[in-house]
């Protein structure tokens, strides 16, 4: 029995007397829908300078390029703040900072998020005492180390021993040597130990009495008012001015540059020659395409001729000669008619002679008479129809002439249609080289100022060479990079002053409206047209622009600064000094730059909100204005 409870006392010495660490990191706290995680080294940590390394996920590339982080720092349980500033980006999403654990204590760690990500992630943890001599404590505790309630807490264990050891001796009367070396070695390791975390141990913290000490003391923060939302319409932008036209003088034909003495600054004017190209060769090859295209002219007038007069005359031959001919066949045609007319009759007549013969009413003389008659009938006939079948035959040939002469006529058309196309292509191959030797002289195209000399004198160019480039700045762009929440209150013709560095302003009308915003900087480039009424106005200088913008609703609200929102979300608030007392009061954030932020909610808009030292902050808790 007295073994159990001896061993009991020793754990339970052990336990006090070496209280257990516990790892702080890494700690993972959401920041909207991002995690942000914060590890520390050493881990767990202790009093002196301990190394954050703060990585952020779940945010977008574009979003992580526009965050910005700093961090602050406190102990809740003393009402103080501790170091404070701005982490070392490492890598994209990759922050490190050192800060220093004066205390062992509870610490808390806030990191502020602004820009593409606003929130705050606030990371609680425990920091014990360091091993090492030196670092520095807080008043009433060993700055050597250990644990200074070892002896407290062996000095416990010891009672219980010794109680029950009495007890055993007086009440058991148990003196056996065996029981009184038990209750001696218990005390000696209870002695033993007690020695060991006072050196070594880390010591506990009792946060009442350091409360106690130095929680009376307001905590510092830095205050600012927040700033009523104006109704003005008026839009400012940077901007710049850019030149209303810039080109490049190209040649347009190749030669040696001659004749070129314009430098950067100069003025010329529309039509002013300022340089020449030495190229003999093209007005060589002018004058023969100009000849070229004479002959070839000639030729189609020519070709024209024949097709339009003496071809047409050969189908009027042609044709003439077959009406003859159709003529001639018609009577051919009646004469061998006549002539079947006479041969039928002389049949008739030697028929009936024959009859008489025979009957002797006519002599065989008579007869032979007839019969003579008949044959030289006969014979008129076949001739005349042996003259039908020639001419039909000449009349044949004649009708194809006529066809023949006809085709002969579209051929000549044709011809005549293929030499006016060369002739015109002559005459065009001739302009073209005409053109391009009046290349040789260089003009400007207009009223202008020379920004560059690109080709020095006496370098052949080829065609598209550019040789300068010039300026119109007798009308300027300015342009200005609009806010995307901004631009649907701009339209064509929206007022908009220019003002220079010097103080003069220049006053326009926007001329173009980008429908298009960056993916970057989330603005859109707005354009007015204004005369350059004086030299002052260069191209590419800086303006402050102002937009005289439609009215349009504005949101209600205050404009805080963005630091001062803890929290993100449902979760957003800000902290404000009610009576140099801490006050939390929730808001909803329409809009944050990064810099400044609109909410709503129920805040005064007299109040004065924490920037600096608010992610510890306690309702209630006691606060006074940091003076620099």
């Amino acid at each position: 029995m007295f073994r159990y409870m001896l061993y009991s006392v020793v754990a339970l010495s052990l336990t006090v007397s070496f209280p257990a660490s516990v790892c702080a990191s890494p700690m993972v706290v959401p920041v909207g829908a991002a995690q942000a995680t914060l590890t520390l080294a050493p881990d767990p940590p202790q009093t002196g300078r301990v190394t954050a390394s703060l990585v952020l996920a779940g945010v977008s590339a574009d979003a992580l390029a526009r965050t910005t982080t700093s961090f602050s720092s406190a102990m809740p349980t003393m009402s103080m703040s501790g170091p404070s500033g701005a982490p070392r980006l490492v890598s994209p999403g990759h922050w490190q900072f050192e800060i220093l654990l004066a205390t062992a204590t509870a610490w808390s760690v806030s990191i502020h998020f602004a820009g593409g990500l606003t929130g705050t992630a606030t990371y609680r943890f425990a920091v014990s005492g360091a091993t090492n001599a030196g670092t520095s404590g807080m008043a009433g505790m060993s700055s050597s180390g250990g644990n200074p309630d070892a002896w407290r807490n062996a000095a416990l264990a010891l009672v219980v021993i010794l109680a029950g050891g009495i007890t055993l001796v007086i009440v058991r009367r148990d003196r056996r040597p065996l029981t009184l070396g038990l209750i001696a070695a218990a005390a000696a390791v209870v002695l033993i130990l007690a020695v060991i975390s006072a050196r070594y141990a880390a010591p506990s913290m009792d946060m009442a009495a350091s409360a106690s000490v130095h929680g009376d003391a307001p905590t510092p923060v830095t205050l600012v008012s927040v700033r009523l939302l104006q109704s003005s319409t008026d839009i400012h932008a940077p901007g710049s001015i850019a030149a209303f036209l810039t080109q490049d003088v190209v040649t347009r034909a190749p030669g040696i540059l001659t004749n070129f003495s314009l430098y950067a600054g100069d003025e010329v004017r529309a039509g002013q020659v300022i340089a020449s190209l030495d190229s003999p060769d093209l007005h060589s090859r002018a004058v023969a395409a100009a000849a070229d295209a004479t002959g070839q002219a000639a030729a189609a007038q020519a070709a024209e001729i024949e097709a339009n007069h003496h071809a047409p005359n050969g189908v009027i031959i042609a044709q003439a000669d077959t009406a003859a001919m159709q003529r001639d066949f018609a009577a051919a045609q009646a004469d061998r008619t006549a002539k079947a007319a006479q041969v039928r009759y002389w049949e008739n007549e030697i028929r009936r002679e024959k009859t008489l013969l025979d009957q002797g009413a006519v002599s065989a003389q008579e007869y032979q008479d007839e019969q003579a008659q008949y044959a030289a009938a006969q014979g008129a006939y076949s001739a005349t129809a042996n003259k039908v079948g020639s001419i039909q035959q000449q009349l044949i040939v004649s009708r194809t002439k006529v066809t023949d002469a006809a085709a002969s006529v579209e051929q000549m058309r044709a011809q005549a249609r293929s030499a006016r196309a060369q002739a015109d292509k002559a005459a065009a191959q001739a302009a073209t080289e005409s053109t391009l030797a009046s290349f040789t002289t260089i003009t400007s195209p207009e009223d202008a100022i020379v920004v560059k000399r690109l080709v020095d004198p006496g370098v052949y160019v080829a065609a598209g060479t550019a040789i300068a480039r010039i300026a119109v700045v007798r009308k300027l762009r300015v342009q200005a990079n609009v806010a995307q929440q901004d631009i649907t209150a701009i339209s064509i013709g929206t007022p908009i002053d220019a003002r220079l560095q010097d103080g003069t302003t220049v006053h326009g009308r926007v001329t173009s409206v980008s429908p298009i915003a960056d993916a970057t900087t989330h603005t859109a480039l707005v354009e007015a047209i204004v005369e350059n009424e004086r030299t002052g106005l260069v191209p590419g200088g800086y303006v402050q622009v102002t937009l005289h913008a439609r009215s349009q609703p504005t949101p209600a609200g205050v404009a805080v600064p963005s630091i001062a929102i803890v929290g993100s979300g449902s979760e957003a608030a800000v902290w404000t000094s009610v009576n140099a007392t801490a006050h939390r009061v929730p808001v909803h954030v329409v809009h944050d730059d990064g810099s400044t932020a609109t909410v709503t909610g129920d805040l005064d808009r007299k109040a004065r909100v924490v920037v600096d030292g608010a992610a510890t902050l306690q309702e209630g808790q006691s606060i006074t204005e940091s003076r620099a």
